[in-house]
C-alpha cells in the first residue's frame, strides 16, 4: 500500500543531490576566472553556489592588470553569458521537477490522510472476530504512508527554496556584468575595439 509514497520519497532523495548543478556553476566561475573577469561580475554566481551547497568552494582570483595574457577561459562576454544561461536552465529544470513532485506529494498526502480517517472509522465488534486487528493494521498502514510523505516533504520543501534562490541569483548575472562593464560596452557601441588577446578589463576591486 505504501509503494507509491516510497517511490515519491526515493525521487525526492535523487533530486536532493544537486552536485552536478553545483559543478556546472563552479565551472562557469572557473572559466570567468581564467578569462580575468572582474570579481564584481560573478558575485551572483558565487551566491548561487552557496545557496545550493553552503560548504562549496567559491574562491575567486582573476588576477590584476599585470596578469594580462592571451588565452584562458571564456573568449568573450557572450561565451560567459551563454554558459551562465545553461546553468540557469539546469537550475530551472531541477526546480520544475521538484515543484511537480511537490504537487504529486500533496495529492498522496491527502490520499493517505483519507485512508487514515477511513481506518479510524472502521467499525469493530465487541466480540472481536479479527476486526480489531484489521482496523489497527489499516491505521498503521495509513500512518506509514503519511510518514513517507512527510519525509519526502522534509526534503523537497527546503530543496525547492534553495533552488529558487539559486535561480534568482543566476538570473542576476547578465545585469551584474552589464553594470561592471558599462563603460566598456559604451566604448564598443561608439566603435571602439578591445584587444584581441587581452584579458577582460578588471574593475576597481581587482586593481587593489
Amino acid at each position: 500500500m505504501s509503494g507509491y509514497e516510497q517511490t515519491l520519497l526515493t525521487r525526492a532523495e535523487v533530486l536532493e543531490d544537486v552536485g552536478e548543478l553545483v559543478q556546472a556553476i563552479t565551472a562557469v566561475l572557473a572559466g570567468a576566472q581564467e578569462a580575468g573577469t572582474d570579481p564584481a561580475a560573478v558575485t551572483s554566481l558565487q551566491d548561487a553556489v552557496r545557496a545550493l551547497d553552503p560548504g562549496a568552494s567559491t574562491g575567486y582570483d582573476a588576477g590584476s592588470k599585470q596578469d594580462r595574457q592571451p588565452g584562458g577561459g571564456y573568449r568573450s562576454d557572450g561565451e560567459f553569458l551563454e554558459a551562465a544561461a545553461e546553468a540557469e536552465g539546469d537550475a530551472l529544470e531541477r526546480l520544475r521537477e521538484a515543484e511537480q513532485l511537490q504537487e504529486q506529494l500533496a495529492a498522496a498526502m491527502d490520499a493517505a490522510q483519507a485512508a487514515l480517517d477511513a481506518a479510524y472509522a472502521m467499525p469493530v465488534k465487541e466480540k472481536c472476530d479479527g476486526c480489531h486487528g484489521i482496523r489497527e493494521a489499516a491505521i498503521a498502514a495509513a500512518l506509514h504512508r503519511i510518514g513517507l510523505c512527510e519525509a519526502a516533504a522534509g526534503i523537497l520543501d527546503p530543496l525547492a527554496a534553495r533552488l529558487r534562490v539559486a535561480l534568482e541569483r543566476l538570473r542576476q548575472v547578465p545585469q551584474d556584468l552589464g553594470e561592471v562593464y558599462q563603460l566598456v560596452y559604451e566604448f564598443i557601441r561608439k566603435g571602439g575595439k578591445l584587444p584581441a588577446y587581452g584579458r577582460w578589463i578588471e574593475g576597481e576591486k581587482a586593481r587593489t
